[in-house]
């Protein structure tokens, strides 16, 4: 007699087996696309106690849906003017935000690459973070960078005329990143 893992003749195996195998996909659909994920962005978005030295002269909500990737929400703030612009998208999930990242920053101007991943590991920032080439925007000093975090994708630009400016991007980034991490359910 053949073993049979499905049959009609023991339903409880069936029903263990099918239940066994939802589960298995589940779980391991979350931990393919790191279930763990920002539920809000209001968190996240600096605050004027997060740059004292700083005023926001404009925040708001933007609303520009994509076709290619499903962005929850997406908000801009501008510190100074222009000073300092941050961008921030939430997506439905880790791994939908990192492809949706990959695709702004290596596509944003005619198809033609203008960011590289970060090459230094003591300046990447989250899980995943890229630059613009100076020589290809026509800048000499750009403090240009996008990064992800979980479902997050943030862009920061400074401008100024401080040799300072990409170090106070990336400082502004990590402050960013620490809030996305905060807010993150504990493992």
């Amino acid at each position: 007699m053949k073993p049979q893992i499905f049959s009609i003749r023991n339903p409880l195996i069936s029903i263990a087996g099918f239940l066994l195998l939802v589960t298995t996909m589940q779980t391991g659909c979350g931990v393919l696309f790191n279930v763990n994920r920002v539920v809000k962005l209001h968190p996240v978005i600096l605050t004027q106690e997060d740059l004292p030295k700083m005023r926001l002269t404009s925040s708001r909500r933007s609303g520009r849906p994509s076709k290619d990737f499903p962005i929850i929400v997406e908000f801009e703030q501008r510190w100074n003017g222009n000073q300092l612009t941050v961008g921030y998208w939430l997506f439905d999930s880790s791994y939908t935000a990192k492809k949706a990242a990959g695709e702004y920053t290596f596509r944003m101007v005619a198809g033609v690459p203008n960011y590289q991943p970060e090459s230094n590991p003591e300046n990447v920032i989250g899980d995943a973070t890229w630059r613009i080439i100076p020589k290809i925007c026509g800048k000499k000093d750009t403090t240009d960078l996008w990064f992800v975090k979980n479902n997050v994708v943030v862009y920061v630009s400074a401008d100024g005329q401080s040799p300072d400016q990409l170090q106070f991007a990336r400082d502004v980034a990590r402050k960013i990143e620490a809030k996305i991490e905060k807010v993150l359910p504990q493992k």
